[in-house]
């Protein structure tokens, strides 16, 4: 294992900010895995998961045959971000940026850019396609100008993954079931990794529009395919955002478990040589994320949750209750479709608009986006 220290720029004068990755296997392999924890800072799950995961690792140092690149801490800015004792890992706070919005860092546009200005010339050898896209998008990340340190952090984030052939995300929402997020081209590539994880919900979109880290990757390459359609362009980089249950599943038991099914799953790929376990049965088919319906306080009030993450509903059900302790009102709360609670929150009081539950559901209902 290599230990690979990046020290970001534009920190504030006396202070300094790095990002580490853990390279495992061979580095000069063709294929490539890249895993982060931790984007959001405040959701400690995957950082757990990755500590047992690069000891899993460790112990298969000789039967890794690809590049596997580890970052337990994805986020060292909202790691220090503290407000009234409590970290605040979702947002940077000079600016509201979710760490998980690339911004204006589109590395879509940067590619096509460059490929543009070196006048390149794609035809129907599909692999080297790959290899000129990979190197125009290197070219092209080398010569970005980062102007603070989340970009400079989201840009050495870029920086080591942006060559990745599978992009692991990990993340976790408020309390939740696992879930995953990925493309409709991505999922035949991690669905072997929902049966390991025994996730409970995967979530598909073409392309949410918020330049989340993991679509940042992807969708370039099928964007790049819609734009040069004569050319052979596959869909080069499988990414998926893991949700690894809710905030406070950080346990040694689960952790390790979801390490041991990240490791089958690499071993299922082929990038550890060693023989995976049999293939799970799949706990539930993707729905689309335009499918979710994301149910907001309709009043102030104590919340009083008639379901938990796990259950299915009916159009018409009672989900919580929003009850005004003065007045003695109680305002219910009703899903609009059947489908399935994968995310609830774990506020106690609620002002009117503040989103409460998630529920997956099989019909599309708008265009698909994330939370904020």
């Amino acid at each position: 294992m290599r230990i690979e220290t990046i020290p970001l720029p534009h920190s504030s004068i006396g202070q300094s900010v790095s990002l580490t990755a853990l390279h495992f296997g061979q580095e000069s392999s063709v294929r490539k895995v890249y895993i982060q924890a931790s984007l959001h800072a405040d959701e400690l799950p995957g950082a757990l998961t990755a500590f047992h995961l690069r000891q899993q690792l460790t112990d298969l140092a000789h039967h890794i045959s690809s590049h596997i690149v580890l970052v337990p801490l994805a986020n060292p800015i909202g790691l220090a971000q503290q407000l009234l004792y409590a970290t605040q890992g979702r947002f940077e706070l000079g600016t509201g940026q979710n760490f998980n919005r690339l911004g204006e860092l589109d590395l879509y546009e940067l590619t096509l850019k460059e490929i543009q200005n070196s006048q390149m010339i794609l035809g129907q050898d599909a692999q080297a396609n790959v290899s000129k896209i990979r190197a125009a998008m290197a070219r092209a990340l080398t010569k970005y100008p980062t102007g603070t340190v989340l970009e400079a952090m989201h840009h050495q984030l870029l920086t080591w993954a942006f060559d990745a052939d599978v992009v692991l995300d990990l993340h976790c929402d408020w309390r939740a079931v696992m879930h995953m997020y990925t493309t409709p081209d991505g999922w035949p590539e991690v669905e072997p990794l929902a049966r390991y994880l025994g996730s409970q919900c995967q979530l598909i979109a073409d392309d949410s529009g918020c330049n989340p880290f993991d679509e940042a990757l992807s969708t370039t390459w099928t964007k790049l395919a819609r734009y040069f359609p004569d050319a052979n362009i596959p869909a080069a980089c499988t990414a998926t955002t893991v949700e690894l249950r809710g905030q406070a599943d950080v346990a040694h038991e689960l952790a390790q478990q979801d390490a041991r099914a990240i490791v089958q799953f690499l071993m299922h790929r082929g990038d550890i040589v060693q023989d995976a376990a049999s293939l799970p049965p799949i706990i539930a088919e993707p729905s689309p994320l335009a499918g979710v319906e994301r149910l907001s306080a309709n009043a102030a009030g104590l919340v009083v949750y008639h379901v938990e993450p796990g259950d299915h509903v009916r159009s018409g059900q009672m989900v919580a209750e929003i009850i005004n302790p003065l007045t003695q009102n109680i305002t219910p709360l009703t899903c609009h479709i059947d489908g399935f609670v994968f995310a609830c929150n774990y506020y106690r009081y609620a002002n009117a608009g503040d989103a409460l539950i998630s529920i997956s559901g099989a019909k599309e209902l708008a265009h698909a986006t994330l939370s904020p």
